[in-house]
């Protein structure tokens, strides 16, 4: 079956009737009626005074219904329009199964563009328990952050999880998402589920009773309205049974909704009042000012509309200003000027005239809106169309005709159309194989993309969408409808993203290797900083050393030359052949001892200091492992910084050591004294500058199991704060920079406790209670990786 009539659009949408009635009555006409009142007024002044008093009355009744009219067709134009939309919307919902969060949001953008009551669009689907869980991941991966199913709680103001129940429904998608409450389990809410029960019954657009909106603040709304719900069903294959999937509603607020009607109330100075009995109770669900309604006035009009299977009363009630903006009534002035009583009713009769032709061209402005009005899809500018097998004819709206470059007046003129000539020769056999798949029934929607021939020569991307919407016993299709929109921009942005991951793999390469490349010299770097750390803390080893090897080197020098003047003093003596008392002989033999301990003390000194810096200097340059003892490691460090420290003339510090014998190490003294030292030197840089109080530094261990020992060093000094502890190990961060610290230290001593000595470091400090440092170290250090 091939639809090859496609050749007319919706005569209802190009050829609307005008029913505009054509007034023939003339001047003439007016004036002898005219006339005719004179005469039969002047023969008849007192039927004359009733007569014009019965029209005066009249022309007010007409300019008051002619006024109500207004007010209420615009009411009910408004909510006509909402509940097509409604409708229109969910049959896209049915067509497209897999709806994403991006395309109902640039659908329902459009729709309230051309909308603007609809305070919201909402899609609800229906979630059973077992699908909850899933249903939420889903929907935060889709960009829904922290999206989850919740009911309100009216106690306390805020969202809560919602309970355990055999099904959900809450709102997924919605727009604009700021006026909605995503994640609102509708299924909890009785009154809200009503209508949408009903609609699930029917098949069609329900309205729901009056309800508070409610948004993400549930106390911040305080909006009244309705929701126009449409029942969302998933079409099976073949002849399987309709499904229903969820809910498609428009939630509307009343101000927006009844703007118009009210500015043209108040134009025309009535109060516009509307009812929903079923949820009111003879209260007003809007008002558009306040108006006491204990008693019905007599001058009130009502009209009950029934749209979305609900009933709206509507109630009109003019104020005085209405009545005193009437023309004033002429009939007293003929009870008493007979003679007068003609010139009256000419008057009158002629204003009565000119009233009802005002309100007739008013009333006919007022049916062209509404027709053209209601001819308007649903504002999602995308091209519709429908087929009927049966009579060949196919109905398409003018948007379908545009998205191909054609003017809708010579599409309309071209006769034999055959869909084929509009599509590219690529694209045909694709298009027909999904569509006899769905005529066949064997797809429960035709849907495909394709390029549609464009009017300047080119080709545009569409997607067409469809089902068959009536079968006869057969299965046969009898009609089919559906949507076209344009994805041309999709499409660009399709072969941009396959350009992209085409050389994904090649940037990626790039990018690894690069990364490689600085994380390699970023290994080295760091590498040279301990290097030049090491060799900086040796430098300063030596210059302590060299000062302290001075005093020992020079008591030992004078020491030799004393001893050398007094043996050559003596040799002298000697020569001259003089003889030496016993008391001369005891002092110089005492001088002589005097001045070799002198000198054997000083050298012995001299000896364990060189002994003790060739230790710590072969450890730290070398950073050989060996076995050694903690004790002795820490005591020759000390022994080595002690110079150094003393020239610091940091007299109130003292540096105390209490460590147990026996604590044998497998390890490399080098990197744990270059622990120790950098610690010791943050001490006496930071720790205790401004304190009056005398500065305690101590180093103490203990066994921490039977293969790791714990290395505490404490001071009292000044403490660090929070903040400074968070940076504590950040390379080039310091308290210090350009006064003496160069923010590599305590970087340092964590690398080389956590890589090279297979430690674990850990800092307690604060303002005021002094600085520990807790190092915990395996006997035995890991072998370095190969």
């Amino acid at each position: 079956m091939e639809p090859s009539a496609f050749a007319q659009t919706d005569r209802a949408s190009a050829e609307r009737p005008t029913h505009r009635p054509i007034l023939r009555r003339t001047w003439v006409q007016d004036g002898l009626l005219l006339a005719a009142i004179a005469l039969i007024g002047g023969s008849m002044c007192s039927m004359g005074y009733r007569a014009l008093r019965d029209a005066e009355a009249l022309r007010q009744e007409e300019i008051l219904n002619a006024a109500v009219n207004t007010v209420l067709s615009s009411v009910e134009l408004e909510l006509i329009r909402a509940a097509e939309a409604a409708r229109n919307a969910s049959l896209m919902l049915e067509q497209k199964p897999q709806l994403q969060r991006a395309e109902f949001s640039r659908y329902a953008q459009g729709l309230i563009e051309h909308l603007p009551s609809v305070k919201v669009l909402e899609w609800q689907p229906i979630v059973t328990a077992t699908e909850r869980t899933q249903f939420e991941k889903e929907a935060r991966a889709q960009g829904l952050e922290g999206f989850r199913v919740v009911e309100p709680d009216e106690k306390t103001g805020t969202w809560l999880p919602a309970p355990p129940r055999d099904q959900y429904l809450p709102v997924l998608y919605a727009w604009p998402e700021s006026n909605a409450a995503l994640g609102f389990n509708l299924a909890a809410d009785a009154l809200r589920m009503k209508s949408k029960l009903q609609a699930a019954t029917l098949g069609q657009p329900v309205a729901s009773e009056s309800f508070r909106v409610l948004h993400g603040d549930i106390h911040a709304s305080t909006a009244f309205g309705f929701a126009i719900t449409a029942p969302v069903y998933f079409e099976g294959f073949s002849a399987s049974p309709r499904h229903l999937r969820g809910y498609l509603a428009l939630v509307i607020e009343l101000p927006p909704l009844l703007k118009q009607a009210s500015e043209r109330a108040e134009a025309a100075h009535l109060d516009l009042l509307m009812f929903d009995e079923a949820a009111t109770r003879g209260k007003p669900i809007y008002a558009s000012r306040a108006v006491e309604l204990s008693e019905p006035h007599a001058r009130d009009r009502t009209k009950t509309l029934n749209v979305a299977q609900r009933s709206w009363h509507v109630l009109l009630r003019p104020r005085p200003e209405f009545f005193a903006a009437l023309p004033p009534s002429f009939a007293g002035w003929i009870l008493a000027a007979g003679l007068l009583c003609t010139l009256l009713l000419m008057v009158a009769a002629g204003r009565t005239l000119q009233d009802r032709r005002r309100l007739q061209n008013a009333q006919l402005s007022l049916m062209d809106e509404r027709q053209r009005l209601q001819n308007v899809i649903d504002g999602t500018h995308a091209g519709s169309w429908e087929y009927n097998f049966l009579s060949g004819e196919i109905r398409v709206n003018n948007r379908w005709a545009e998205i191909g470059g054609l003017d809708p007046a010579e599409f309309r003129a071209r006769p034999n159309y055959r869909w084929q000539n509009d599509c590219h020769p690529d694209d045909v056999a694709l298009i027909e194989q999904a569509l006899h798949q769905h005529l066949r029934g064997e797809t429960p929607a035709y849907s495909v993309d394709y390029r549609r021939r464009h009017a300047s020569g080119g080709w545009v991307w569409v997607s067409n969408s469809g089902r068959v919407l009536q079968r006869d016993s057969q299965g046969q299709a009898l009609l089919i409808a559906g949507t076209m929109v344009e994805i041309e921009a999709r499409k660009q942005a399709e072969a941009r993203i396959l350009e992209l991951n085409n050389t994904l793999e090649h940037r990626v390469a790039e990018r690894s290797a690069e990364l490689e490349e600085a994380m390699s010299k970023l290994r080295l770097a760091r590498e040279a900083l301990v290097r030049s750390e090491a060799k900086a803390t040796l430098n300063t080893l030596v210059a302590g050393v060299s000062h302290e090897l001075s005093t020992p080197m020079s008591n030992g020098l004078i020491g030799a030359s004393t001893l050398a003047a007094l043996a050559q003093e003596f040799q002298q003596q000697l020569a001259k052949g003089e003889g030496m008392r016993r008391s001369e002989l005891n002092q110089f033999l005492n001088q002589m001892i005097e001045g070799s301990e002198l000198a054997v003390r000083n050298m012995e000194r001299a000896t364990d200091l060189i002994k003790s810096f060739r230790q710590v200097a072969t450890d730290q340059a070398s950073e050989q492992r060996r076995p050694f003892d903690l004790n002795l490691v820490v005591q020759e460090l000390l022994d080595a910084l002690a110079p150094g420290l003393k020239r610091q003339k940091h007299d109130k510090i003292r540096i105390k050591v209490d460590i147990p014998e026996g604590m044998r190490f497998d390890s490399y003294p080098g990197p744990l004294e270059q622990v120790l030292t950098n610690l010791i030197n943050n001490a006496y840089l930071h720790a205790f500058e401004g304190l009056n109080q005398d500065g305690e530094f101590l180093i103490s261990a203990d066994w921490a199991g039977a293969e790791h020992v714990q290395i505490i060093c404490q001071d009292n000094g000044r403490g660090m704060d929070e903040a400074t502890l968070v940076q504590l190990f950040t390379p080039f961060f310091s308290t210090k920079i350009g006064r003496g610290g160069s923010g590599l230290g305590m970087s340092i001593v964590d690398n080389l406790v956590s890589k090279t000595l297979g430690g674990v470091l850990r800092i307690e400090s604060a303002p005021g209670r002094g600085t520990s440092v807790f190092i915990t170290l395996p006997l035995i250090a890991p072998r370095p990786k190969t």
